[in-house]
């Protein structure tokens, strides 16, 4: 571990030049009210560190370091008000910005990469850094007129490549949580302005003065009065809460924290709650905790200390300061209370906090409890942050994690969503109060409950949770028990641990060239306007439902063997490049084809199975008036056509509802389903009836070989297309028509066929019967048709002829031990066929779908197909067509080392013409 320098937010500057007045602002203005607050309450107990509070934005991508500490520097200074000295005023305490020419601002470089665990590294630092109590005395009375501490300072932490973390460390009397959102917001506009080399507009900030004079002109109002006068009669009769562990103690330097993160299907069940109800997430979580603390007091209604913006005042927003106000929340909330009761009385207590936040909570405590001793309102703190929880700086996301949030004297609740949507709360607590595994046992129990309440909404309370008075944490029961999520990081589904190796894995097990680079593309056209923050949770939700997007790949000694990784494991969840944005507004045509070419390579080379890396998205930003587009990378194992279309079917769903533009994903159903089937053709390759199978595939086996063809990479790419008619049942009559074109064609062509047939391996789609879950669920089987037929019906009773469809010869030779001598169907390699469902869009997502056809031709190289060891290979793309037709795109590669250019595009549309011709009607 090296440092650049070590960062000491709380200790004096060097010596630097004098201090010059902030342009354009006055000498001194009063304190705000928080200001004035948190002053009082750190002179009063000047060693205490608890108001120091911090956070960083996770930045896992390509950082161009010194322009964001520039961009950093930059937006403090267009803030001069976050570094002020005290001065002494008739009115009380007074601030004056500072800025000193010859100390700029820039967070300070340091590098944990080489430690065990970088982030723990960074962490530990920064703690230790939030643990060191301020120099007030310094801010009214520095050695040096330029020498005031930093009240709000950062750190730019290397822990390693393409990983940064940019730390922030501040104390409560320099900036509140919507004071830092506004100026974490500014840091990324102004460094996606740099790096990017545009403009990046006027600072948005306005000056604490508009703070001031909104205060001031408040507390002299007759609303003012009118407010502490509703809110004592609001708050009558209005009892001391009961502390939650039955005793007291102050408030420690540092809190202890646990984090729980809901996963998305608990999540979808607050939300539904919420939205059936007709209140926000926030009130739900304001409700549960309401539950939570009558169910650990006893108490008839639940007292709670509820944080508040308090800048209604025209301008207010703007400032990047101090204005958090604390005020009284009080819900009754009894056994026989159902969560729909409770959520009601939430909304209906938030909308009068709303109404009567700018009077300080502080003098409503005074008002209401005279005998209270302290100085904030009474009962367990709740923080619902609405702010963004994700930042773009030029097209790396960063995500904010808070670290610190101010004194706790029994527990916090704060309420958050991730950059995934889900749920997130950090609880808080006093180490007097809590030792950290009754903190974990607290937590887990908080969101069992809310989860259990959410899910069974008109359910008394009293039968959702057990918690004795002044006992431990609920001991979930019945639906919240279903409900607990006792990690930090929850799994996020029900389907993780090693699976049994699938035929598709064992296709690709016994292919040439290397298993990495075998992988798929889809390029969808998608809404203009698309958001980061919401696309990047409707993806990595994808991939939390659908076990294929998290598997890994392992091989050791020859073998192989798969297995799912949970949630927090998978990159396609937690690596933040997994999607990338590229702005393509402006560009032309040709040039976004290039850059979509140069993408799909490049996520392409991204994936590596043997760490999950399976599923990579690229979105080509068009901006806000024109459609986007979106290219999805999978690797060869995770999809099969039936698999882009479900992901195709949930994407704007999940995308909706992260957005806040549509309904709870519950609509998509349950996902999954992976594990089972594969064990269940383990299970099928054993039984009587697949047994029974076995002379027909040992025949087959026993055929003449195919000949060696000699392994060509790339090939010969032609498209040709076809329409035919309706079938009869059996055999799909586009295998039908096609291959028995290729037999006639092969006729006469050696290097087609084995001397007698030709040999050709089919893939085709997944049984109706397989699960609605991603995965390359398709079935390959051998068959040999008779060279040169006469017309496609021989080649439809061969097919129909084949055992299952042909399901069983891959379960024979690789998932039976006494079977798997089987040879291969078509020993050596023949033609390989391929029929897939064409990708269409989803009847209920307007401006979601496949992008056009031409847009596709680039794309056709860099599938990551093996190398051809047979003399072509096609794939049958099936469209609906007029009258329950189908039509057919044919995407012929030939092999360059037996057919040049011209050959393969003769024979590819005498193939098809042929065809055709098989596929019309009689007459």
């Amino acid at each position: 571990m090296s440092a650049t320098s070590s960062p000491t937010p709380a200790a004096p500057a060097a010596p630097s030049a004098p201090a010059v007045p902030a342009a354009g602002a006055p000498d001194a203005v009063p304190l705000t009210a928080a200001q004035t607050e948190f002053l009082a309450a750190q002179s009063a107990a000047p060693g205490y560190a608890g108001h120091n509070v911090g956070q960083y934005v996770e930045l896992a991508g390509p950082v161009d370091t010194e322009a964001l500490r520039d961009a950093v520097a930059a937006a403090l200074d267009e803030a001069p008000w976050l570094r002020f000295r005290l001065t002494r005023g008739d009115d009380g305490p007074r601030q004056s910005p500072v800025r000193s020419p010859g100390r700029p601002r820039r967070p300070a470089l340091l590098d944990t990469s080489g430690a065990a665990d970088p982030v723990a590294a960074a962490l530990g630092l920064v703690r230790g850094q939030l643990a060191c109590p301020p120099r007030l005395d310094l801010l009214t009375d520095p050695p040096a007129p330029g020498d005031v501490p930093d009240l709000a300072g950062s750190v730019l932490v290397t822990v390693g490549p393409g990983h940064h973390l940019l730390v922030q460390f501040f104390h409560q009397l320099a900036v509140d949580g919507h004071g830092l959102a506004l100026l974490n917001h500014r840091i990324a506009e102004l460094y996606t302005a740099a790096v990017r080399g545009r403009p990046a507009g006027p600072s948005p900030f306005a000056p604490v003065t508009a703070l001031v004079e909104a205060e001031s002109a408040y507390a002299a109002s007759a609303e003012r009065r009118s407010d502490l006068a509703a809110w004592t009669r609001h708050l009558a009769g209005a009892a001391l809460p009961v502390p939650l562990r039955g005793r007291s103690a102050p408030p420690a330097d540092t809190a202890l924290r646990r984090t729980v993160l809901l996963d998305a299907a608990d999540t979808a069940a607050v939300e539904t709650a919420a939205r059936s109800a007709g209140v926000t997430w926030g009130e739900a979580v304001l409700a549960a905790t309401a539950a939570h603390t009558t169910a650990r007091t006893g108490a008839a209604e639940a007292l709670l200390a509820v944080y508040a913006a308090a800048r209604t005042a025209p301008g207010t927003l703007r400032v990047p300061a101090a204005a958090v106000n604390i005020l009284p929340v009080r819900i009754a909330a009894g056994p026989a209370d159902t969560f729909r009761d409770l959520l009601a009385r939430a909304a209906a207590e938030t909308a009068f906090l709303r109404r009567h936040q700018r009077v300080r909570g502080t003098e409503v405590a005074r008002a209401v409890w005279p005998a209270h001793a302290g100085a904030r309102v009474p009962g367990p703190l709740v923080n619902l942050r609405p702010f963004e929880t994700e930042l773009d700086f030029a097209g790396v996301p960063g995500r904010v994690v808070s670290l610190a949030s101010g004194p706790v004297d029994d527990l916090a609740v704060s309420a958050s969503r991730s950059p995934e949507g889900l749920l997130r709360l950090d609880l808080d607590a006093n180490p007097a109060l809590y030792e950290p595994a009754e903190l974990e046992s607290e937590a887990a129990g908080f969101a069992a409950l809310l989860a259990g309440l959410a899910r069974r909404p008109r359910t008394p309370v009293g039968r959702i949770t057990a918690v004795r008075p002044g006992g431990d944490a609920p001991a979930p029961s019945g639906a919240a028990a279903d409900a607990a999520r006792p990690v930090p990081v929850p799994a996020g589904d029900h389907e993780t641990g090693p699976l049994t190796l699938l035929p598709a894995a064992h296709r690709l097990r016994e292919a040439p060239g290397p298993a990495e680079g075998a992988h798929e593309h889809v390029l969808l056209e998608v809404p203009a306007g698309l958001r980061t923050a919401p696309l990047r949770r409707a993806l990595t939700t994808l991939a939390r439902r659908h076990p294929a997007l998290r598997l890994a790949l392992h091989r050791a000694h020859g073998v192989w063997s798969q297995e799912v990784r949970t949630a927090a494991e998978a990159p396609a969840v937690t690596d933040a490049t997994a999607l990338r944005r590229y702005p393509v507004a402006g560009l032309a045509p040709d040039a976004r084809d290039l850059l979509v070419t140069a993408a799909a390579r490049a996520a392409g080379d991204a994936l590596d199975p043997a760490a999950a890396s399976v599923f990579r998205a690229s979105w080509f930003d068009a901006g806000p008036a024109e459609p986007g587009r979106l290219l999805l990378t999978a690797h060869a194992l995770c999809v099969d056509d039936v698999s882009w279309q479900l992901l195709l079917a949930e994407l704007p769903v999940l995308y909706g509802w992260f957005a806040g533009s549509g309904g709870a994903p519950e609509v998509l159903g349950r996902p999954g389903g992976l594990t089972a089937w594969a064990s269940g053709l383990a299970t099928a390759a054993q039984s009587p009836a697949r047994v029974r199978e076995l002379p027909y595939w040992t025949e087959l086996a026993d055929g003449p070989a195919a000949r060696a063809w000699p392994a060509a990479e790339g090939g010969h790419r032609i498209v040709t297309r076809f329409e035919v008619p309706a079938g009869p049942p059996g055999p799909h009559p586009v295998d039908v028509v096609l291959l028995a074109a290729l037999a006639r064609t092969a006729a006469g062509r050696p290097r087609l066929h084995d001397g007698a047939r030709l040999p050709v391996e089919l893939e085709l789609p997944r049984p109706g019967v397989a699960p609605r879950t991603a995965g390359r669920l398709s079935t390959v089987h051998g068959v040999r048709l008779p060279l040169d037929p006469d017309g496609p019906e021989p080649v439809r009773r061969l097919l129909a002829a084949v055992p299952d469809g042909g399901r069983g010869q891959e379960q024979l030779r690789h998932l039976n031990p006494q079977t798997s001598a089987l040879p291969a169907g078509t020993p050596g390699r023949g033609v390989a066929y391929r029929r897939r469902a064409a990708l269409h869009a989803p009847d209920s997502a307007p401006g979601w779908g496949p992008a056009p056809d031409g847009e596709w031709a680039a794309l056709g190289a860099l599938r990551g197909d093996p190398p051809l060891t047979g003399p072509v290979e096609l794939t049958a793309t099936v469209a609906p067509g007029p009258g329950g037709g189908h039509r057919v795109s044919v995407h012929w590669r030939w092999s360059t080392a037996l057919f040049d250019a011209s050959e393969a595009a003769g024979l590819s549309e005498a193939a098809t013409a042929l065809a055709a011709r098989f596929a019309a009607p009689a007459g």
